[in-house]
């Protein structure tokens, strides 16, 4: 049976593969597999908990049935073993690590098992839950050079079905480098009819030259009316607290489960930003200000710890936002129950000059947070930077 374009697309959008909104994404990635331009390599690039991986298997659902002549039967049957993660040409690299159970020259077909339940139950895993799942979480986990070969080798074997054959690298930012030069030379020289799509939460840690000959997409937060809906559609909360949680999750439905399985649903984010920003901006012109400031650091590191992390991928997204809005994009908007704060108000402070180094300072903060730092210091030392940031002066170009 044949299917016309609509219906083609419409059944390879009914993956059981969990992925939460970015439907506007996937709509750009079926007019490149519609219209034939299919590169021979992506970088998906985004913050934790967005969906990379669920939009890289979508993506590489579409590629690979867009050779099945649009035959119902052979995509029904294509889609069951990507469901199952068993296609024979859909591929996988994480990074893993010798173990109990792996000797030496550990790859990632040594996990398989591993990674195909890990999926199955949730595509929003970490990287650290990744290692705790394969008993390696005292270890970094890596993509070594032999892992390189068994690209090399699977690459380079015609596809099982006829079509193309799809390798995807998550968290490519872990591979060494001889692994990550011995893939170059392998996207510089492509087989016919494959394509790699790199994920990364760390686009600067990807060998330049690998980048350079990468098509780049960028998988933005996820809406929280989105990460709402998913919430109240799985059953897990209310339709109140579903919005209370999805606001605070920064566009990352993995913190959204985070907080949800914590005790930051009862934290609230928003009143914690507008105080954190508001004493910032009071310390130029009050030593009060600054006292309360450190009190309220000390507040929050009281915290338990993820609730802090979460905290500040909040803080992180109202920044976004807030660059969004200071550059007269209507995409995104920031409502706080809070009415005396202003979001447009504050917005114009957060600009050119100051986001990139407070995204740096920020993810500094969670980083050593995650390395059991002191959060005391960690925080009071982010907040004392906050006060300088938040006053600086945009560029020209922004006036």
């Amino acid at each position: 049976m044949l299917l016309n374009r609509v219906d083609f697309y419409y059944l390879c959008v009914m993956s059981k593969i969990n992925l939460v909104g970015q439907k506007n994404l996937l709509k750009e990635l079926d007019t490149k597999i519609s219209s034939g331009r299919i590169a021979h390599s992506y970088l998906l690039f985004g913050a934790p908990g967005v969906g990379k991986l669920s939009v890289a298997i979508r993506f590489a659902e579409r590629i690979l049935c867009s050779k099945l002549n649009e035959n119902e039967l052979e995509i029904i049957s294509a889609q069951q073993k990507i469901n199952g993660l068993t296609h024979p040409d859909l591929h996988f690299v994480y990074p893993v690590n010798t173990s109990s159970k792996v000797k030496s020259k550990a790859t990632s077909k040594h996990f398989l098992k591993e990674w195909r339940e890990s999926i199955k139950e949730s595509p929003y895993i970490t990287l650290s839950q990744w290692l705790e799942k394969i008993e390696i979480a005292n270890k970094k986990g890596n993509i070594s050079v032999n892992e390189a070969e068994e690209i090399n080798k699977i690459m380079s074997l015609k596809s099982y079905e006829g079509g193309y054959k799809v390798m995807i690298i998550w968290m490519a930012e872990n591979m060494n480098t001889e692994c990550a030069n011995k893939l170059l030379k392998l996207i510089e020289e492509p087989s016919a009819d494959t394509v790699f799509l790199l994920l990364t939460e760390n686009q600067s840690a990807i060998l330049p030259t690998i980048k350079s000959r990468c098509q780049k997409i960028n998988i933005p937060p996820i809406e929280p009316s989105e990460i709402a809906e998913s919430l109240i559609i799985n059953g897990l909360v209310d339709s109140e607290s579903a919005n209370n949680i999805a606001n605070m999750s920064g566009g990352s439905y993995f913190s959204a489960l985070n907080i949800l399985n914590s005790d930051s649903s009862g934290v609230n984010f928003e009143l914690l930003f507008v105080e954190w920003v508001r004493l910032a901006f009071k310390v130029k012109t009050s030593k009060v200000a600054a006292g309360d400031l450190v009190l309220w650091s000390e507040k929050v590191s009281k915290l338990p710890k993820d609730v802090q992390k979460q905290f500040f991928v909040f803080a992180l997204e109202v920044f976004r936002k807030s660059v969004l809005k200071n550059y007269k994009s209507n995409t995104y908007k920031e409502n706080f129950k809070d009415k005396s704060f202003n979001f447009e108000k504050f917005s114009p402070f957060i600009h050119n000059n100051n986001i990139i180094e407070l995204y740096e300072e920020v993810n500094k903060a969670i980083y050593e947070l995650n390395r059991n730092g002191n959060p005391k210091i960690i925080i009071t030392d982010l907040s004392l930077k906050l006060t300088r940031l938040i006053h600086q002066k945009p560029s020209i170009i922004d006036e």
